[in-house]
């Protein structure tokens, strides 16, 4: 892709053209960019080129994003390949572009509430319960793959929203045996990913309850590279405070079950969640003694 600096950057599709870098990860770059047909800003994401490996990983993805809807999930509008330069093309998504901040940054700059984390939880477990009734398993949910997006009315809280899914798995088309592989993050990865074992659905519902704790905690519960990272969690169990309010103790115990078959489901989770948000609103509207 030509710099952005240059004053005609080509528009993609002949209708998105990149404005600014937003960010740049080991896969792909993000760019602000402009719907010139209608009008709208939209987040760009232009895939390094590479190899026979990298151009599997970006189907998956696309095949991943291309059969969910849900105001859980930051959402797929177009895809295309920029020919820009020939002998160097680059698959590119074209992403819903959402104001707020992600999680990542929030957790750097405060502590949330009890009430925010419980709205944060209901939230992602809500979308978590539709990927995975999909047949989509993410594999990498950390705070920086969690939007909090902000509607611009004091009516309406801030929604997490669930980005990324550059190393998901579509379980409805054929996959390589993960056996040998670590996929994901090394702080979030749940043991069975640690030990290169195939992910599973309970394996979004461990690294989910890392993200949880570190909302109450403020620190990352395995911290350190993915080696020092990943024997931690399998020989130890995250250190979760015994005195958290409401049952949230209980739900993190068995969130970060060492047994992806002992933690509990997206749904039930889901169902758990509404209960604690509503109890975090209670105690938020009970008057001072």
């Amino acid at each position: 892709m030509a710099a952005l600096s240059e004053p005609t950057v080509p528009a993609l599709l002949g209708r998105y053209r990149p404005e600014s870098l937003v960010g740049r990860g080991g896969m792909a770059t993000i760019f602000r960019a402009r719907d010139e047909i209608l009008g709208r800003e939209v987040a760009l994401k232009v895939f390094r080129s590479g190899g026979q490996a990298d151009m599997e990983q970006h189907h998956t993805e696309l095949s991943a994003l291309a059969r969910l809807s849900h105001h859980g999930i930051v959402s797929l509008i177009d895809a295309g390949v920029d020919y820009s330069a020939p002998d160097d093309p680059r698959p590119f998504l074209v992403m819903e572009l959402v104001s707020g901040s992600d999680l990542a940054t929030t957790l750097a700059q405060r502590r949330l509430s009890v009430r925010e984390i419980s709205e944060i939880a209901f939230d992602l477990a809500e979308a978590l319960e539709y990927v995975h009734a999909q047949g989509v398993i993410h594999r990498d949910i950390k705070p920086s793959n969690v939007m909090l997006v902000e509607y611009g009315t004091s009516a309406f809280r801030a929604r997490a929203r669930l980005t990324d899914f550059g190393i998901a798995v579509d379980t409805s088309e054929p996959h390589p045996d993960e056996s040998g592989v670590t996929t994901g993050t090394a702080a979030y990865l749940s043991p069975e990913q640690a030990s290169h074992q195939q992910a599973t659905t309970a394996s979004d519902i461990y690294s989910l309850g890392l993200v949880l704790l570190e909302c109450f905690t403020g620190s990352i519960a395995f911290p350190g590279g993915i080696v020092d990272s990943a024997l931690a969690r399998l020989q130890n169990d995250p250190p979760i405070p015994p005195d958290l309010p409401d049952d949230w103790s209980v739900l993190l115990t068995r969130m970060t079950a060492r047994e992806p078959a002992d933690r509990p489901d997206a749904a039930e989770l889901a169902l758990a969640f509404r209960e604690a948000v509503i109890a975090a609103v209670g105690r938020h509207r009970q008057p001072e003694a």
